[in-house]
């Protein structure tokens, strides 16, 4: 139950993060960022597990995946632009730092 509770938890902060990040320049990527923080801090706490942590983190990154690859129309939610830059890469980033700080 945990294993789902973290996957779908971390897809939640993900979707979330997509459609806010360009949504309002540049208080909505400084949301999703947070959002992505507090997300891995309350995994953190709730569970103390790296295991917890990576399932939140495979969450999000199939996500954060699957918005930045072409749809069937032809659509890109997460654009190749400074604002999606750095959502797609600040979050790798701060998902790296958490997984491999201690807990």
């Amino acid at each position: 139950m945990k294993t789902l509770l973290n996957l779908l938890f971390g897809a939640l902060v993900g979707v979330s993060g997509t459609f806010l990040h360009n949504a309002y320049k540049p208080f909505g990527l400084l949301v999703s960022l947070i959002a992505l923080f507090l997300g891995l801090r309350l995994v953190r706490n709730m569970y103390l597990s790296k295991l917890s942590l990576a399932l939140f983190a495979i969450g999000w990154l199939f996500i954060i995946v699957r918005a930045s690859t072409l749809g069937n129309g032809g659509e890109v939610l997460i654009e190749a632009n400074a604002y999606g830059n750095i959502l797609v890469f600040g979050g790798a980033a701060l998902i790296s730092w958490r997984l491999l700080a201690r807990i």
